[in-house]
């Protein structure tokens, strides 16, 4: 008995995680299909078997190679001039494939509220891990004081911009969020 009251909840499990997938399950376009093809995989930076003539880096090489092989595209976010008075709070980084204003993201991160910034994107940031960053994608930056990600309040900045491009960079200027228009 104790084994088929198992089966059972294991078997309303499985059903309750199955509807849950099949509602967050985006239907795509063939185009946005293709455009998330896999970047191709990073080049060697030396030192390994790959290139037996390159010298390993010393100990004064930047921390940062690693992360910087990885492909992404970079972003300064900055403050523009209507702001006069930075406030404080978190940055939310919303990357979406270009064009879509709604559903799941394809990729964010969340930042200390310090502006002016550089922060580079990457596929470590995607939603779902292993999902390779796409072609064209859309960038938006919200700083939101309360910390809540779901919640727009008077006072808040946001700045976008799209699409952006693997290996590209990209500059984000925060203006003061227009609460009226939702």
């Amino acid at each position: 008995m104790r084994t088929l009251r198992s089966l059972v909840t294991l078997t309303v499990a499985a059903a309750i995680a199955a509807g849950c997938v099949s509602r967050n399950v985006e239907n795509i376009s063939a185009e946005d299909a293709e455009a998330m093809a896999t970047p191709p995989a990073p080049t060697s930076t030396g030192g390994g078997d790959a290139n037996p003539g390159a010298t390993a880096p010393g100990p004064t090489a930047p921390s940062t190679t690693a992360a910087v092989a990885e492909p992404g595209f970079n972003v300064v976010a900055s403050v523009g001039p209507d702001v006069a008075n930075l406030p404080e709070g978190i940055l939310y980084v919303i990357v979406r494939v270009a064009g879509r204003a709604t559903g799941p993201p394809l990729a964010v991160k969340r930042l200390p509220a310090d502006l002016p910034v550089e922060f580079r994107v990457t596929a470590a940031d995607s939603m779902i891990a292993g999902m390779p960053l796409v072609d064209a994608m859309d960038v938006t930056i919200r700083l939101d004081q309360d910390g809540d990600a779901s919640s727009k309040q008077d006072g808040d900045l946001e700045g976008a911009a799209g699409p952006v491009a693997v290996g590209d960079t990209v500059e984000v200027v925060l203006a003061p969020l227009d609460t009226t228009a939702q």
